[in-house]
């Protein structure tokens, strides 16, 4: 795991305790960040999860792939095409398709999650109704809810060039089964997902460690 600032663990009933880089996720982990806390879940093939500040996830393990529990803020993903990751929201079920798959679920100021896609495609069941989500779309993660075409933003899309730039550049050099900074070639793509909407806070961070290896 790559983490910036605070960020904290607790597993089973043990009490939360500050969570070190090189801990691996596994199976009953809770996380969280704090305000000013990124982190970045390197799953494999499976795929990749980033919260942002002040967002908490818990691990769990289906029996077929590892799933995701979103609890709190904002959680940003990258799911390989029929990755066996799951990510879940209020009972609401995430998954990607024959395509890998980037967004984000974010809890709005009504305590709703809502899930959006930024690139790819989401197979998305809410309530036992399985739903599509294309790039560009969001959705509710509520039985009434249809999906809705996110509104476009400059300053978004300035980040995603940055993201780009950032995540090929990683990829690039981490070609091969190598690492760079750690990371691995899907994870530095999944990067541009986190960066987009934090312009640069974890890719400076973890830039920062170029030439070091996470255990």
């Amino acid at each position: 795991m790559q983490v910036s600032g605070p960020a904290w663990v607790s597993s089973g009933a043990t009490d939360w305790s500050q969570l070190s880089a090189t801990r691996p996720l596994v199976a009953g982990d809770r996380l969280k960040t704090g305000s000013d806390g990124y982190l970045l879940a390197d799953l494999g093939e499976a795929g990749v999860v980033g919260l942002y500040g002040n967002a908490e996830i818990r691990a769990n393990d289906s029996g077929q792939g590892p799933v995701i529990d979103v609890l709190k803020g904002k959680v940003a993903f990258h799911l390989s095409p029929s990755s066996k990751l799951q990510l879940k929201a209020e009972g609401a079920g995430i998954g990607s398709k024959t395509a890998p798959a980037d967004g984000y679920v974010e809890f709005d100021e009504h305590g709703v999650p809502v899930v959006v896609v930024e690139e790819g495609s989401l197979h998305v069941q809410v309530a036992g109704v399985d739903r599509e989500l294309t790039r560009g779309e969001r959705m509710a993660l509520k039985s009434d809810a249809e999906p809705m075409q996110v509104a476009a933003n400059n300053d978004d899309e300035e980040n995603r060039k940055k993201a780009a730039a950032v995540a090929a550049g990683g990829a690039g050099a981490a070609a091969g089964g190598a690492t760079l900074a750690g990371l691995s070639a899907t994870t530095w793509t999944a990067l541009g997902v986190i960066v987009a909407a934090t312009g640069g806070a974890i890719a400076v961070a973890n830039e920062d460690k170029k030439g070091t290896q996470s255990q």
